[in-house]
């Protein structure tokens, strides 16, 4: 009764065709393949990307010294004049 399972376990890739029996066996090795292909494609960054990142980088900067030049203007002269400087470029 014992030997039946493991009989039917070791005949089981030797019934199976063999394009069948290789995606079996391969179907691992892609799958950790593709995990690791994925998590590289992450860590990395085009150059696109780190451009694009820059950019954010500058609008946020200069927003925020509208903003400042905003807080500090002591007229609406002032004011205008923050406006046109930092509006000018946008």
């Amino acid at each position: 009764m014992r030997i039946f399972p493991i009989l039917s376990a070791a005949l089981i890739p030797l019934l199976l065709s063999g394009c069948v029996a290789s995606k079996i066996i391969t179907a691992p090795f892609r799958a950790v393949g593709t995990v690791v292909e994925t998590a590289v494609d992450a860590t990395t960054q085009t150059q696109s990307e780190k451009e694009e990142d820059l950019g954010r980088k500058v609008l946020g900067d200069r927003k925020e010294q509208r903003k400042l030049c905003l807080d500090e203007a002591q007229n609406k002269q002032e004011r205008r004049n923050c406006k046109d400087a930092y509006d000018g470029d946008d």
